[in-house]
């Protein structure tokens, strides 16, 4: 299983945006151009994934020649569940194979089970981290973290 490179790079973008002035976490945008250039990842990759941030409600966008993005809610109150939901559409799922192997173990299978288990656990770890706490997590190594150093 694997996350999306467009679910990493929506979490560092909104890392980004998390640590943009002030304004920015006030209703004051950022342009993609200066998250990509910060974060080096693609301009035109970037502004996808966070169109897609904008309709699940992360970020808000405006037009025009103000224009940009800013988070629509607290990077304490964002967390990475949201994003890969909002990038992905869901957490993996495990697909049985009972009908190809005329398996008659259905709601009983003891594998199905542990990947039942294991999708609900890694929501709940996802769920109970937010941009912010990663962020926090991040601080203590600024100095591996070049991209963040330019926004504090």
């Amino acid at each position: 299983m694997k996350f999306s490179t467009s679910v990493e790079y929506a979490i560092h973008g909104l890392m980004y945006l998390s640590k943009a002035p002030a304004d920015a976490l006030r209703g004051g945008t950022v342009l993609i151009a200066d998250i990509a250039e910060a974060t080096k990842i693609p301009e035109a990759y970037l502004r996808k994934v966070f169109q897609q941030l904008s309709r699940s409600g992360i970020v808000t966008s405006q037009r025009g020649a103000r224009g940009g993005f800013s988070l629509a809610r607290p990077p304490e109150r964002i967390t990475l569940k949201d994003v890969v939901e909002a990038i992905d559409g869901f957490l993996p799922v495990y697909s049985c194979l009972r009908l190809q192997r005329k398996c008659t173990l259905d709601d009983n299978c003891p594998v199905k089970e542990v990947f039942h288990e294991a999708r609900r656990k890694m929501g709940e770890v996802l769920d109970a981290k937010s941009i912010k706490d990663v962020l926090k997590e991040i601080d203590k190594h600024k100095q591996e973290a070049v991209w963040l150093r330019s926004t504090a």
